[in-house]
C-alpha cells in the first residue's frame, strides 16, 4: 500500500495557530487557579484546558516533522 502524502505546513499559519492556543491555555490557566481559590469546582474547565493543550501539543509537532 502507497504511502498517503500529506499537504505542507504552512508554517506561518500553524505558529499563529500556536500562539492563539497558547494565550488561551494561559488565560485558561489563571481562570483556574483563581476559580480554585474561591472555591469553584473547577474539573470540566480542567478537562477542557488539557484538551486544549493536546490541540496546542499537536499544532508544536507539526513544526518538528516539519523540520
Amino acid at each position: 500500500m502507497a504511502k498517503r502524502k500529506l499537504a505542507p505546513i504552512n508554517i506561518s499559519t500553524r505558529q499563529s495557530e500556536a500562539d492563539v492556543l497558547r494565550q488561551r491555555l494561559e488565560a485558561g490557566y489563571e481562570r483556574i487557579e483563581l476559580a480554585r481559590q474561591s472555591g469553584v469546582d473547577t474539573r470540566t474547565w480542567e478537562e477542557f484546558w488539557v484538551n486544549l493543550l493536546h490541540e496546542y501539543e499537536t499544532v508544536c509537532d507539526q513544526f518538528d516533522e516539519a523540520a
